[in-house]
């Protein structure tokens, strides 16, 4: 690690700049008795490469015993006091260490910093009016698991995410989810992480939806099921979670028709039951387009829709592009109908379906875009034979609803 050392004295040097100089030297020298007592002082004044040195020395055992637990102690302290690089090892050497070391490594530097009031590193965060608001509570809480700003304590980071779940915050329920399965702080407990993770998920959080998902095809706190695990990861998808997507189609090559069929059926039933919260629509990036597309402009939904789905002029928003092609596509807009079958096929904005993704290709076929039953002919292929009957008979009963309406006037 000595080269370590040696770039820590090319970053700009403060008032004490001679007396780390000196320590480094010295343990270059392999004169580590000297460096030590050069450089402790420095990081008991709070002197974060000091602190950074001291637990990297500790880590490799130069100069000091080797001691994993005061390591992430100092790595803890220095991070808290602004250094990254200390952070980022602190969480990484975590892995290598028990529950219980982790603990006694942070309770290790609460105890320090209590006792050095003036090296400027915080054990505890001030209180604040946020003890009764969920949102306050969690922020808190996350601030004392990363150790932003402050010491990082598992042990307080499980208190206020604890409260915040309690209080049906859903990233609370979800962050307690994954302390109890990553054993963060605490011993792992899969089942109680999969009861917040559901909790958390039925609320409709995306990243909480992804880690049941996972821990529904691991078998993990849950019994092994593919077919859940397809639901959860296809509802995660349908928010913008990619790995989730990539996940639900990796799990879907080894999974029969049949399943797949199941698994997207239920998530079909789950946001039939789960009315979602579509985001406000810019109205600053696109007053004039949206104030059309509310008047009934059919061309101008489309491109409402396509600037959602790209991210142009606005910010990219899948819920808000499906609304709109839906719209547009019920006026008989072809463009629209095309895209929604696509966004199914895909699962982008809604959960994978591909009932209703035939159905849409299927309709845009008929409107007038002949290439759409190439798209509905790659779906078949991966679809059950009820499923096509049911996305017929979908397609028959929108032709009778809708067949007969006249788009709007588009205007210019």
């Amino acid at each position: 690690m000595r080269w370590i050392l040696l770039a820590l004295i090319l970053v700009a040097l403060p008032v004490r700049a001679d007396q780390f100089e000196d320590a480094t030297w010295a343990y270059e020298a392999g004169d580590y008795a000297t460096a030590v007592k050069l450089w402790r002082p420095l990081a008991e004044g709070g002197d974060v490469r000091a602190q950074l040195v001291l637990a990297i020395m500790h880590q490799d055992g130069n100069g000091v015993p080797l001691e994993l637990v005061r390591a992430h102690m100092w790595f803890n302290i220095a991070g808290a006091n602004g250094s990254a690089q200390a952070a980022a090892s602190r969480d990484e050497m975590a892995g290598g260490l028990t529950v219980a070391q982790v603990l006694r490594a942070q309770a290790l530097a609460r105890a320090w910093a209590d006792g050095h009031p003036r090296a400027g590193v915080r054990a505890d965060l001030h209180p604040s009016a946020g003890h009764v608001d969920a949102a306050a509570q969690f922020e808190r809480g996350a601030r004392y698991e990363h150790g932003s700003d402050v010491l990082q304590n598992f042990t307080k980071a499980l208190k206020w995410y604890g409260r915040a779940a309690q209080l049906g915050h859903a990233p609370g329920q979800r962050n307690l989810g994954l302390m109890y399965h990553r054993a963060k702080g605490v011993a792992r407990d899969d089942v109680l992480a999969a009861d917040w993770l559901a909790k958390a998920a039925d609320q409709g959080d995306a990243p909480a939806q992804m880690a049941l998902g996972e821990m529904y095809r691991r078998g993990q706190g849950v019994a092994r099921d593919p077919v859940r695990a397809h639901m959860w990861l296809n509802l995660a998808g349908a928010q913008g979670e990619k790995a989730a997507r990539v996940q639900r189609d990796l799990l879907a090559k080894g999974l029969k028709l049949e399943q797949i069929a199941t698994a997207q059926h239920l998530a079909r039933q789950w946001m039939a039951g789960h009315d979602r919260i579509v985001p406000a629509a810019d109205k600053e990036g696109i007053r004039w387009r949206l104030d059309q597309a509310l008047m009934g402009n059919v061309d101008q939904m489309f491109l409402v829709g396509m600037m959602y789905d790209i991210g142009h002029d606005v910010g990219q928003n899948y819920y808000q592009a499906v609304r709109w092609y839906l719209k547009a596509a019920n006026f008989g807009h072809v463009g629209a109908q095309y895209n929604f079958g696509a966004a199914y096929y895909l699962g982008y904005g809604v959960p994978q379906d591909y009932v209703e993704a035939h159905k849409w290709f299927s309709i845009a076929n008929v409107t007038g875009l002949k290439r759409a039953i190439v798209n509905r002919d790659v779906v078949s292929s991966q679809m059950t034979q009820a499923q096509i009957d049911q996305a017929r008979v979908l397609k028959r009963d929108w032709m009778a609803r809708y067949q007969l309406r006249p788009p709007r006037s588009t205007g210019k």
